[in-house]
């Protein structure tokens, strides 16, 4: 389970593959963490970090977000949970931490949604790659920027019941 980013934990050994996410794990995850602009979580192995997300909140244009994200909305931005980086240490990727990163970052979404107006997850693909990555878990590209993302709340809490309801008729198949 991801823990939030502490003095403690080893960046230095971190690369994912790509340059600009290993820094700012290494030079900013930390600094952004205690201005309090972004919350960085991490997994780790011992000490060193083998994956990492960060949240922050804020605003998507309304005109950039997929249709869906729109329905029901008055022309002004839209509030949104940034999942500002993820990343996977290679030695560590094809091992469904990704995944369950993002699974985590999710779950967290929703409990700030309980407080808080948030209508989505918003995320800025690096690449096609990442792309693929986010739509195979339901995010929808935006229909002007397509490397930008959006999940919207009641589509995560849709999917954790319907794992939840089939987590619970195998117990139920399981006692009998």
């Amino acid at each position: 389970m991801p823990v939030l980013l502490s003095g403690g934990h080893a960046c230095d050994g971190f690369d994912c593959g790509n340059i600009v996410l290993n820094e700012w794990l290494r030079r900013y995850a930390w600094q952004n963490q205690q201005a309090n602009a972004a919350k960085t979580f991490v997994v780790c192995q011992g000490s060193q970090v083998v994956g990492y997300y960060s949240l922050a909140v804020g605003a998507a244009d309304y005109i950039g977000a997929p249709e869906r994200v729109r329905k029901g909305l008055a022309r002004h931005p839209i509030p949104v949970m940034i999942l500002a980086r993820l990343a996977v240490d290679i030695r560590h990727q094809g091992k469904k931490v990704g995944r369950g990163l993002l699974k985590d970052a999710c779950l967290r979404t929703l409990r700030a949604a309980d407080i808080a107006g948030i209508r989505a997850v918003f995320v800025h693909a690096k690449d096609e790659r990442a792309r693929a990555f986010y739509e195979r878990f339901g995010f929808e590209s935006s229909p002007i920027h397509p490397l930008q993302l959006m999940l919207l709340i009641k589509d995560i809490k849709k999917t954790l019941l319907s794992v939840r309801a089939r987590r619970s008729k195998c117990s139920s198949r399981d006692a009998r």
